[in-house]
């Protein structure tokens, strides 16, 4: 992919999500990002699709980005950019291909490949909140001492032992609370009989990609991320609960609520052969 493609992207992007595709807003940094390859296929020299791979842990990489226009969609180009992806994922030795999607029929596609669904996504919401104490903020070493509670705590196994992140799906254990924590997107209630761990938000939010603990401890925790919001002047906090999970009644006595009944996302994954100097 090149900057002079920008204008073209834009364009074969324009009618997804009602003309709110976020392609427009990562291209550049998508293009200048020398780690990951962003790549793009042509027809008689006009790009018709795209997509990206991209490192994000060891062993793991990250598929994103794919698009096809409208006027070259049911040619087999979709699939044919696939299945370039996990060849070329397989061939860097990578362990494991994950992606992120909210569209059905790309899921369809994803499955065909072989892809194996390993959560299935909603969105929470709740405004900001004025009067009270953001949560607390472990240093790396505490953070990695909570694991046991969190690997315990109700409804925590639904995650299938990845984080809830479209940003790339990181697998949760020990290490990654230490690695949230040294980042400061670790979140504990006080007592650490609960916890949440953030992402990278995509508008002017809290994100949250998991929760751990119960009761009180839980909705402590639930407020404290609400004041945080509004200590930083964001709008709302979402959290990312796989469905059917018990936290639900937590969340609505918290004040959160589906963020839209009807969205739900899907994180895949694909096993490829063990990773190797990766």
């Amino acid at each position: 992919m090149r900057p002079s493609d920008r204008d073209r992207v834009a364009e074969m992007t324009s009618d997804i999500w009602d003309g709110h595709d976020y392609m427009a807003h990562v291209f550049d940094d998508w293009v200048a990002d020398a780690t990951a390859a962003f790549q793009a296929v042509e027809v008689d020299g006009v790009v018709v699709g795209l997509h990206r791979l991209r490192p994000y842990a060891p062993g793991l990489v990250w598929y994103e980005g794919l698009r096809v226009a409208t006027s070259h969609q049911r040619q087999g180009i979709a699939r044919a950019m696939l299945d370039s992806a996990i060849a070329e994922a397989r061939e860097q030795g990578f362990a494991e291909l994950r992606l992120a999607t909210y569209n059905e029929v790309a899921s369809h596609l994803f499955e065909s490949a072989g892809f194996k669904p390993l959560l299935d996504i909603r969105w929470w919401r709740a405004p900001r909140v004025e009067g009270g104490e953001p949560a607390n903020m472990p240093d790396a070493v505490e953070a990695e001492k909570l694991w046991k509670m969190a690997a315990s705590s109700p409804g925590f196994e639904m995650y299938n032992g990845i984080s809830a992140d479209l940003n790339g799906a990181r697998n949760l254990e020990a290490a990654e609370l230490g690695r949230l924590a040294s980042r400061g997107m670790l979140r504990v209630a006080p007592g650490g009989r609960a916890l949440g761990g953030l992402r990278r938000p995509w508008s002017d939010n809290v994100a949250v990609a998991f929760l751990a603990g119960r009761g009180a401890a839980l909705r402590d925790l639930l407020f404290a991320l609400r004041y945080e919001a509004d200590a930083d002047a964001a709008e709302h906090v979402t959290v990312a609960l796989p469905r059917g999970h018990p936290a639900a009644d937590d969340m609505r006595a918290t004040g959160y609520d589906f963020a839209n009944a009807e969205d739900t996302a899907f994180i895949y994954g694909l096993k490829l052969k063990p990773a190797t100097n990766v």
